[in-house]
C-alpha cells in the first residue's frame, strides 16, 4: 500500500525539482549500494546463496527508499542505480518502482546503454509478475525440468530494431542465450 501511495508523489517530486534544471552529480551512498548488488551476482549463478542475497537486497531496497524520501536521488544515474536495486526486489510493488525509476532516469538524459536497458527489463519483469507475456526478451526463468528458457515473449508487441534502440538484444539471440544458461 506504501508504494501506491508512494509513486505519484515520486514521479510529482522528480519532475518538479532542479533536477531538470542543473546536472546533478552521483550520489555515492548510492552507487556503493549498487557496487554492493552487482559484487554478489557476479559468481557462478549455481554457487551464489540467494537466501543471503534476497536479505542483503531487502535491506539496500530500505536504504534506497529513504535516500529517495531525502531528496538524495538526484541524477540520472542515480535514478539508474535505484532502479536496479529495486529490480531485484520481490514484489510487483518493487517492480513497478523499478521501473518507473529507470525510465525517470531515462527522461533526465541518461544515455547510457544500462539504463535504457534497464527501462526494458523492469517493464519486461513487471508484466511476467502480471503473468503477462514480456516484449524484449530480457526475462529467463528456470523450467520445470530445470533448464532456463526465456520466459514468454509477445512478439508483436515490439520488434528487434526498438529492442536494439534500448540496447535488448534480438529476440533470436536471447533465446540462443537461454540454451546457454546453466
Amino acid at each position: 500500500m506504501f508504494m501506491r501511495s508512494f509513486l505519484p508523489r515520486l514521479v510529482v517530486a522528480v519532475f518538479s525539482s532542479a533536477a531538470f534544471a542543473q546536472p546533478a552529480t552521483v550520489n555515492p551512498a548510492l552507487a556503493e549500494l549498487t557496487a554492493q548488488d552487482q559484487a554478489v551476482r557476479s559468481g557462478a549463478m549455481k554457487d551464489i546463496d540467494w537466501d543471503k542475497v534476497s536479505v542483503e537486497d531487502a535491506e539496500r531496497r530500505v536504504q534506497v527508499l529513504e535516500l529517495i524520501k531525502q531528496g538524495a536521488v538526484r541524477s540520472a544515474e542515480d535514478y539508474c542505480n535505484a532502479a536496479l536495486i529495486f529490480q531485484h526486489g520481490n514484489t510487483i510493488d518493487d517492480t513497478r518502482l523499478a521501473y518507473s525509476l529507470a525510465t525517470t532516469s531515462r527522461a533526465l538524459g541518461a544515455g547510457e546503454r544500462r539504463c535504457n536497458w534497464l527501462s526494458a527489463a523492469a517493464w519486461d519483469r513487471l508484466l511476467m509478475r502480471l503473468k503477462k507475456p514480456q516484449w524484449y526478451g530480457t526475462q529467463f526463468i528456470k523450467s520445470p525440468t530445470g533448464q532456463w528458457e526465456l520466459y514468454l515473449v509477445d512478439e508483436t508487441a515490439v520488434s528487434d530494431s526498438d529492442r536494439a534502440e534500448l540496447g535488448v538484444p534480438a529476440l533470436a539471440a536471447s533465446r540462443a542465450r537461454a540454451a546457454q544458461l546453466k
